[in-house]
């Protein structure tokens, strides 16, 4: 059995994959800003955390016995408050800063295996992209984020990568658009 850290673990996709891991006899510890808002709490056990603190603040709850991490956490309140451009400056910041914490973190207490959910919004917006093309899912359509959420998502990819190359990390990246799916790992390049 693995312990598990599920970071976003209360909202939609992270309580979803709480309760596929814990299926799989994992031993699940959530990490959110609240409590699950989607059904039943299926992690063994949740904690309400801001993962924009300080890396120091993690060793709390025992990082180093995590033997994976799955990061879904994010400031995202819908396609009004992402693409509005109202809240651009507080999303950048706040995913940057999750990330880089999460990556530090697993670094810092020797976590080796880590997902990391990216978005559909580090591709172009799909109205922009024709539908053979869309269905060809190439990935160099990546890099033209079709939002500064998208950017950030994909300075986070680029994170996640330099973390893999440079500290040995497991790490894995995915996307699950409507129109366009991958996943990708990052080879450890140490």
């Amino acid at each position: 059995m693995k312990k598990i850290a599920c970071l976003g673990g209360a909202g939609f996709i992270g309580t979803w994959m709480c309760q596929k891991l814990k299926a799989e006899g994992h031993y699940v510890v959530a990490f959110d800003l609240k409590m699950p808002e989607f059904g039943s709490a299926p992690a063994q056990e949740y904690n309400v955390f801001d993962l924009r603190n300080s890396v120091e603040y993690y060793s709390t709850f025992r990082w180093e016995d995590f033997d994976e991490v799955y990061q879904f956490a994010a400031s995202m309140g819908g396609a009004e408050y992402i693409f509005s451009g109202e809240n651009d400056a507080d999303i950048v910041h706040s995913n940057a800063m999750i990330n880089l914490n999460v990556l530090k973190a697993c670094q810092t207490f020797g976590v080796k295996k880590v997902f990391f959910a990216s978005s559909a919004c580090v591709y172009p917006s799909i109205s922009s992209v024709s539908w053979k093309d869309q269905m060809a899912c190439r990935e160099s359509f990546a890099g033209h984020p079709d939002s500064p959420y998208g950017a950030e998502k994909l300075f986070s990819e680029t994170a996640y990568d330099s973390y893999a190359r440079n500290h040995g990390m497991d790490c894995k990246v995915g996307t699950l658009p409507q129109h366009l799916r991958r996943v990708r790992h990052l080879a450890r390049r140490a």
